[in-house]
């Protein structure tokens, strides 16, 4: 895998989080694992909790709503919004990741190209720090774009870090990016402009159609929405051009984010977190 904090994506934290997650192993002193439960919090707190179970170091795992104080021997997930980054308390030894604004590519003219480095990407370069090739660090390793998939930033305007993430992950063999008749079991289900039985009709014929055909086919399938605001160009790009797939996996990653939200509807939000936590960490994929 390729060494994710290294990336220029990560330099303006990068000194920051070697240095804290060497004296949080460094300590010897089990590690907590803190965040609000929320579906990025669950994403985030996984790849850390999947590189400790590789490197077999102690830990505990705790979910509940945001609190004043923390415990010595911390790493915690911040989503509140309030753009305090990547914070590192050195006395105390806690570490605080909050989302990061990231250069990511350059435009023509040579201006950067300004995305959000969320708190599930920091997670993963975290993780890959404590187990760089462990079994569950590499069998999360695509779930390293789901934090941008779910901010807003996607429906807003093209987001140059998920371009990078996934560029990444392609090439190291992570994920493969299909357009969606050729996902196995997508789930369609809460995407009104797409009809199931259309995109079935469109699969069963995919291997036969040419380039254009296949073009017409997908233009077809999404003509109900192409003049509409939501989704937007990007994001109705990424659903139907842009499918991410990975090792084992029947569903892509959006159709597996789109029907695992619904959790929280119906459990309470620390049993629903654990749920989505355990369920990666057993089975890599939701």
């Amino acid at each position: 895998m390729r060494d994710l904090i290294s990336d220029n994506l990560f330099s303006s934290i990068e000194d920051l989080v070697r240095k804290s997650v060497s004296e949080l192993l460094d300590s010897k002193i089990p590690i907590s694992l803190i965040s609000e439960p929320n579906f990025v919090g669950s994403l985030s707190i996984a790849p850390i909790e999947a590189s400790l179970i590789d490197s077999k170091s102690a830990y505990r795992r705790r979910i509940r709503k945001r609190a004043k104080n923390y415990p010595n021997n911390s790493i915690v997930i911040e989503n509140n919004g309030e753009g305090k980054g990547v914070v590192w308390d050195s006395e105390n030894k806690i570490l605080i990741i909050g989302e990061v604004m990231s250069p990511a590519l350059h435009g023509h003219l040579g201006d950067d190209k300004i995305g959000p480095l969320t708190t599930v990407a920091i997670s993963h370069s975290i993780a890959q720090i404590i187990s760089p090739s462990g079994i569950y660090v590499r069998r999360l390793r695509p779930w390293a774009l789901s934090g941008n998939w779910i901010h807003s930033c996607m429906d807003m305007t093209y987001d140059p870090v998920y371009t990078t993430l996934k560029e990444i992950l392609t090439l190291e063999g992570s994920i493969r990016v299909i357009p969606l008749p050729e996902v196995p079991s997508p789930d369609v289900s809460t995407l009104d402009f797409i009809d199931q039985g259309a995109l079935v009709a469109v699969s069963s014929r995919w291997s036969s159609m040419g380039d254009e055909g296949r073009a017409r086919s997908i233009s077809h399938l999404c003509r109900s929405v192409l003049n509409s605001n939501s989704p937007s160009t990007s994001r109705l790009e990424e659903i139907v051009w842009n499918c991410i797939l990975a090792p084992g996996w029947d569903s892509d990653l959006a159709s597996q984010i789109r029907m695992s939200s619904n959790i929280w509807r119906d459990k309470d939000p620390v049993l629903a977190s654990c749920q989505i936590i355990d369920t990666l960490l057993r089975e890599g994929k939701l």
